[in-house]
C-alpha cells in the first residue's frame, strides 16, 4: 500500500584520484564514520526507515519538513566531521550531495523496503547537486514552512524515470531556528515543537527542560508521535529518570512496533536496570528491523561477553565492520578476547583503540591488561595518561595508587588516592586501600576512620582489625 513520503538521498563522492589514493582500511573507516554520523542524525529527526547501498544512502520521512531539516543538518555536520578526520586520522575530503522529494512510496512486502517513483526522483535530483548542495523538488517547497528556509533556484532539469518531462530544482540553504522559537505557540503543531527540541540536540541546552518541554508540547498535540516519545526517553534516561524513561519507550513500541531505535535504546534502559534477558529480546528485534544498526550489534555483544557467550565474538566483528574507527568497540572486544586467553588479539584491539582517540578508558582498560600480566611499569604510563585525559577517573587513580604504594612512594600515591575519593568518595576499595597506606605511615587514627567508612560501604570489606593484621602481616 502507497503512502506519500519525504525521500532524502545522499551521495558521498567517494570518486577522483585523491580518494584512490588512500589506503582501503582508511577509506573503510571514513565511510563507516560518515554512515554512523548520518544514520544517528537520521534517528533525531525521526526517520522511518533508511537503506544504505553502493550508489548512495537513502531516508525516509514522514514530514518534508524533517527530511529539510535533517538534509541541512547532515550537510553541515559532515562538513565539519570531514575537516577532522582529515586533521587527525588523514582521512580523504569527500564531499556530500543531498536530494530531496515528496512522493508515492510503496512498502514492500515482508519489511524488505520501500520503492517507488519517489526514490527514484529523489535519486536523480541528488545526482543533479553541486558538491556539499542539498537539492529539492517544488514538492517539498509546498509542504515546508517556506519563511524559514533560505532556498534558491537551481535550474531546470530532465530526471530520468520521472512523471515530468522537466523540474524546476531548488537549492536549500539553511533553517531559521531562531525563526521557528519566534513563531507563536499556538500556531506551533506537535511536528514544530518536536523539531524545535530536536534543533537542540548538540548545542549548550542540549538535555535541557526547555528540550524535555518541547517533546512535551508534541506529544500534548499528538500523543501517537513515536519519535517524540523516543526523544523524550533518551533524555529522561540521561537525567536518570529511568521509569519515565522506560514508560515512553514503551508507549513508542505500541504504536510503531517495528521502531528499530526504540527497540534498542529500551534494550540499553533494561540492561542498565540487570534486566538481561529482555534487552536481550529488544535488541534481537532492533538486529532483525536493521540488521546493519552498529549500536545495536556493539550492545548485543555486550550483553553476550558478560554471560560468557562466544557469539559475542561475531557481534564485535559486525559492529566494527560497520564503524571500524570506534574506539569503544575495540575496548570492549579486547576485554572479551583477553577473558578468552587470547591477549595478542586483545592488545591489538587496546592499541587499535588508542591510535584511533586517546581515550582515558581504552588507557586504563589496557592499564589492567598490562598489570594482570606482570607489567606495571607500561600499565603506570597508561594509568597516568587516563588521569591527564580525564583527571576525576577515580578507579585510575585508585589503581595508579596502588602501583606507586607498592613501590613505596607514599606521598604521591597518597594524592592519587585523595582524587579517587574526591571522584568516588562512595568508594569502598579507595576507602580501604587509602587505610592501608596511612597505616603504613603510622597515621592510624586517620586509616581508622578510612576503614571504618569502607565498612559501611561494603561490609565485606574487612574490619580494622583485620587490615591491621594484613598489615603487620
Amino acid at each position: 500500500m502507497g503512502r506519500h513520503l519525504a525521500v532524502v538521498f545522499a551521495d558521498l563522492q567517494s570518486h577522483g584520484d585523491a580518494w584512490s589514493s588512500v589506503p582501503r582500511d582508511r577509506m573503510v573507516a571514513t565511510m563507516g564514520e560518515y554512515r554512523y554520523l548520518a544514520e544517528s542524525l537520521a534517528s533525531q529527526f525521526g526517520c522511518l526507515y533508511r537503506e544504505w547501498a553502493g550508489d548512495g544512502h537513502m531516508f525516509l520521512f514522514e514530514r518534508p519538513d524533517a527530511a529539510a531539516q535533517f538534509g541541512l543538518k547532515l550537510g553541515e555536520s559532515w562538513r565539519d566531521a570531514n575537516a577532522r578526520l582529515v586533521e587527525e586520522r588523514e582521512a580523504p575530503f569527500l564531499s556530500l550531495r543531498l536530494g530531496c522529494h515528496f512522493g508515492e512510496c510503496t512498502r514492500m512486502d515482508g519489511d524488505e523496503g520501500w520503492i517507488g517513483r519517489a526514490n527514484v526522483v529523489a535519486k536523480r535530483v541528488e545526482s543533479c547537486a553541486e558538491a556539499d548542495e542539498f537539492y529539492v523538488t517544488a514538492s517539498v517547497l509546498d509542504l515546508i514552512d517556506l519563511p524559514l528556509y533560505a532556498f534558491g533556484e537551481a535550474g531546470v532539469h530532465e530526471l530520468k524515470g520521472d512523471a515530468l518531462p522537466q523540474r524546476t530544482l531548488y537549492r536549500l540553504e539553511s533553517f531559521d531556528e531562531a525563526a521557528l522559537e519566534r513563531k507563536p505557540e499556538e500556531a506551533l503543531g506537535a511536528e514544530d515543537w518536536f523539531l524545535r527540541g530536536v534543533a537542540l540536540i548538540g548545542t549548550e541546552r542540549e538535555w535541557s527542560e526547555e528540550e524535555a518541554d518541547c517533546y512535551r508540547r508534541a506529544l500534548e498535540l499528538r500523543p501517537d508521535y513515536p519519535e517524540a516519545h523516543v526523544n523524550l526517553a533518551v533524555l529522561l534516561r540521561a537525567r536518570g529518570d529511568a521509569a519515565g524513561a522506560g514508560q515512553h519507550y514503551r508507549e513508542a513500541l505500541r504504536v510503531r512496533p517495528e521502531h528499530p531505535e526504540a527497540h534498542y535504546n529500551y534494550a540499553i534502559l533494561l540492561a542498565g536496570r540487570g534486566n538481561a534477558k529482555a534487552s536481550l529480546e529488544h535488541l534481537e528485534e532492533a538486529l532483525r528491523l536493521r540488521p546493519d544498526y552498529g549500536d545495536a550489534h556493539h550492545a548485543y555483544a555486550n550483553l553476550l561477553g558478560g554471560r560468557g557467550d562466544g557469539l559475542a565474538v561475531e557481534h564485535y566483528e559486525a559492529a566494527q565492520r560497520l564503524r571500524p574507527d570506534d574506539a569503544a568497540t575495540h575496548v570492549d572486544y579486547a576485554i572479551l578476547l583477553e577473558r578468552l586467553g587470547d591477549l595478542e588479539a586483545a592488545t591489538r584491539h587496546y592499541q587499535e583503540a588508542l591510535r584511533v582517540r586517546p581515550d582515558p578508558a581504552a588507557h586504563y582498560n589496557y592499564a589492567l591488561s598490562l598489570e594482570s600480566r606482570g607489567e606495571p611499569t607500561l600499565a603506570e604510563l597508561h594509568y597516568r595518561e587516563a588521569v591527564r585525559l580525564w583527571p576525576g577517573y577515580g578507579e585510575a587513580h585508585n589503581n595508579l595508587a596502588i602501583l606507586l604504594q607498592q613501590r613505596g612512594e607514599l606521598e604521591e600515591a597518597e594524592e592519587h588516592y585523595r582524587a579517587a575519593l574526591d571522584a568516588r568518595p562512595e568508594d569502598p576499595e579507595a576507602h580501604y586501600n587509602y587505610a592501608l597506606l596511612l597505616r603504613t605511615a603510622g597515621r592510624a587514627e586517620e586509616a581508622e576512620l578510612h576503614l571504618r567508612t569502607a565498612h559501611e560501604l561494603a561490609p565485606e570489606v574487612p574490619t580494622f582489625q583485620s587490615a591491621l593484621e594484613r598489615t603487620d602481616s
